[in-house]
């Protein structure tokens, strides 16, 4: 009964922390793109493009591997928890280091070339100083999730994000001259800076927490290679979906300018779509997340000792179900409200109720993948993501000139249920479980179209309603979620009685 509450206890807090980075992520986009416009938004995005692929690089897959040898270790009666973390720490500063060389001698050519502007070749360099700093934060919040001391991860994490942002708005307000790469430049130095702190908090806790583990007897053999074909499969998998999503991203504007869009404009709309409706659309999802990132250690203690995993699979599944078709109904039914309280280009809201549908999907393959990462089936997750990363890149190419960006927002949907069903397919396989779709599909959709119906017959009544954009948006997510919970109840759609 304590492990339960200690995993709930866990799922909040990481919950409540995700929520608000989430929350405080998309306004920080909001606040960048009133700063630097649209189309240095799309630029900037693209720099975090470049980024992205570089932390991939960075971590290289520590934070799945820490997190598995972990458990593993402290779930064992010989574990040797320092010498795995040991092991993790010199994995995450040999690749995070190599991860910062590259960025920073390659970013000249980077920014010019692939880029196309000498503006950002300074903010490149300066994020490649951070890479170290990531790479061994990935290690720590591996560990604090595998022993469930998700509190002081969570603590780290804010840390960051405040100093993150506080920095930036200094820089942007009083430091640095107008520009796009003086503004890109106090974004990725206060990154630099609060990656630095942020780290060194989390070793400090590491320190402190870890004096608990010794050894218990002799110990467990083989820990470097343990952690190598953990880490090392997602990293290979991680480089080349992370390389095609990047070049994909780059290829965005380009194809969008192929099909007679005008430059600005194409930077523009892809900043718009990246930069604010993703966000949206993936900023409930902080919830489920949570769940998730906790599930990989108990599956992984629970497959190793032989145990079944079918009721726990079944549970997440009704979890992200249940809270993914709510979230849809909301974001697809009010997708012009909530659009008008995140930006004043009102295409925003389209992009939002395009991409809508697919929420469900998108939320329950995070779920899926994190599963079978806990089941030591992360090689058939890289094939499935390297195969989903080449197809959307050769989909990007072709359809942009041709369907503009509907095209692109069209790839990401078929590249969500591509992924998807092959992973859903895999676990299925290795799980042996069922969904009844009729009780976990079927009733919560059934919920959630009346949720929203009575939404928005409530807003037309004549009765007071927030004059702001946002809390007019709001009060309807409010009201819908509020009647969406109660008709579950009514309905019988508990996930806690899976």
């Amino acid at each position: 009964m304590k492990k339960i509450q200690r995993f709930f206890l866990n799922a909040m807090i990481m919950t409540a922390t995700s929520l608000l980075m989430n929350a405080v992520g998309v306004w920080f986009n909001l606040y960048i793109s009133g700063k630097i416009g649209a189309e240095g938004m799309g630029v900037f995005q693209l720099i975090m493009s470049v980024y992205s692929f570089t932390v991939t690089f960075a971590a290289s897959g520590i934070n799945l591997a820490s997190t598995r040898l972990v458990a593993e270790e402290a779930a064992s009666p010989n574990g040797n928890v320092k010498g795995a973390m040991r092991r993790c720490f010199g994995y995450a500063l040999l690749f995070g280091g190599a991860a910062s060389l590259f960025l920073f001698f390659a970013a000249p050519f980077i920014g010019e070339t692939c880029l196309g502007s000498v503006q950002t070749v300074r903010p490149l360099k300066t994020m490649a100083l951070s890479m170290p700093f990531i790479a061994m934060s990935c290690a720590l919040n591996g560990y604090f999730t595998a022993v469930g001391r998700v509190a002081k991860s969570a603590a780290s994490q804010i840390f960051e994000q405040f100093l993150k942002i506080s920095l930036s708005i200094v820089g942007l307000t009083f430091l640095m001259p107008p520009g796009l790469e003086y503004a890109c430049l106090a974004i990725t130095g206060s990154g630099v800076i609060a990656e630095g702190l942020s780290f060194v908090s989390s070793l400090a806790l590491y320190l402190g927490d870890s004096r608990g583990f010794r050894r218990k007897g002799a110990p467990k053999n083989r820990l470097t290679g343990r952690l190598f074909g953990i880490a090392l499969p997602m990293a290979m998998s991680s480089y080349l979906r992370s390389g095609l999503a990047t070049v994909k991203n780059l290829l965005v504007p380009v194809r969008l300018q192929a099909g007679g869009l005008a430059t600005g404009a194409s930077f523009a709309v892809f900043g718009a779509v990246h930069g604010i409706a993703l966000p949206v659309i993936l900023f409930p999802a902080a919830f489920l997340n949570s769940f998730s990132s906790l599930i990989v250690p108990e599956i992984a203690q629970r497959h190793s000792r032989g145990q079944s995993i079918s009721h726990l699979i079944q549970r997440m599944f009704a979890l992200n179900l249940c809270c993914s078709i709510g979230v849809c109904g909301v974001l697809f039914a009010f997708s012009h409200e909530i659009g008008a309280a995140v930006s004043q280009n009102p295409d925003v809201g389209v992009y939002i109720r395009l991409l809508a549908p697919v929420i469900p999907v998108m939320y329950l393959d995070t779920a899926v993948d994190c599963m079978l990462k806990g089941m030591d089936e992360q090689l058939s997750v890289m094939r499935y993501n390297v195969a989903d990363a080449a197809i959307s890149m050769v989909l990007v190419y072709l359809l942009l000139p041709v369907l503009g960006i509907k095209g692109y927002i069209l790839v990401i949907v078929l590249s969500e249920v591509f992924n998807f069903s092959l992973s859903l397919g895999r676990l299925i396989r290795v799980a042996k479980f069922e969904v009844d779709i009729t009780e976990r599909v079927v009733k919560p959709l059934l919920c959630a179209a009346i949720s929203v119906l009575a939404a928005r017959i409530l807003s037309r009544a004549g009765l007071p309603l927030p004059g702001s954009p946002i809390g007019f948006a709001l009060l309807l997510a409010l009201v819908s979620a509020g009647c969406y919970l109660l008709l579950l109840h009514l309905a019988g759609c508990d996930p806690r009685r899976v």
